[in-house]
């Protein structure tokens, strides 16, 4: 048991704890549910209501900080900038900026041709005299077996285009927000968090985490320690199943 306690206070005299609040740089409002990850070992926590967030980490941890609409941040841990804010960092995240297409909007003048009222040919000095020939004064169907598409057609093919565009930035970005989401819950509630709360046994936490079942959003709006009376009452129902 000595042996133990002694290993035990020498790790925390190795680790750091990191801890801060994120804030938006415009308006200081707290960020909530960011991401604060460390890159070399694949963990982190997310922000609560108030954007703080406290965790350990060690010496040359490289620490990524995102959120959906703020452009993220990256620094590594030394020791002179633990020392130089014992009482936490105070990150202010600026806006993304996220680059659109670019619109042009063309005007015709009243003479030119994609204005005419009748369908004329034009004569670009290339037609085929032996082609048979064609009666203008009734409609005309444009279609990819006479050689081309029509204008109309042209428009409404671009129109699609744009829309299909437009529904695959709005389908990626619900993908990004999903992920980023994800990790801030497995950041907070995973096996590791879980066995430190219960001292589970490893053949039945896969088990016990499914009959947990808690909602994302349960979990990241939890602190700490609500999240850890929520796992032991979900464990003290587990045992009496």
């Amino acid at each position: 048991m000595f042996l133990l306690c002694f290993g035990l206070r020498a790790q925390q005299q190795e680790n750091y704890v990191l801890k801060g609040q994120l804030v938006e740089k415009s308006t200081l409002e707290p960020i909530s549910f960011a991401t604060v990850l460390v890159v070399n070992r694949k963990k982190g926590v997310a922000t609560d209501n108030e954007g703080k967030f406290e965790f350990p980490v060690q010496l040359n941890d490289s620490i990524k900080i995102t959120s959906i609409g703020y452009e993220p941040v990256t620094f590594t841990i030394t020791a002179s900038l633990m020392e130089t804010h014992p009482e936490g960092l105070f990150i202010q995240l600026e806006e993304g900026t996220y680059l659109l297409d670019s619109v042009v909007v063309t005007g015709f003048a009243k003479d030119f041709y994609l204005n005419r009222p009748e369908r004329v040919p034009m004569d670009l000095g290339f037609v085929d005299p032996n082609a048979p020939k064609t009666d203008w004064s009734k409609p005309q169907m444009e279609t990819l077996e006479q050689g081309g598409v029509g204008i109309s057609g042209l428009l409404n093919f671009l129109d699609r285009k744009f829309m299909e565009k437009r529904k695959l930035n709005v389908l990626l970005a619900a993908q990004e927000k999903e992920k980023t989401q994800k990790e801030a819950v497995e950041a907070k509630f995973n096996k590791e968090f879980v066995k430190f709360v219960t001292r589970i046994d490893d053949r039945v936490i896969d088990e016990f985490m499914e009959f947990c079942n808690f909602y994302d959003i349960e979990i990241l709006r939890a602190s700490e320690y609500q999240l850890a009376q929520k796992v032991l009452n979900k464990y003290d129902a587990f045992l009496r199943r």
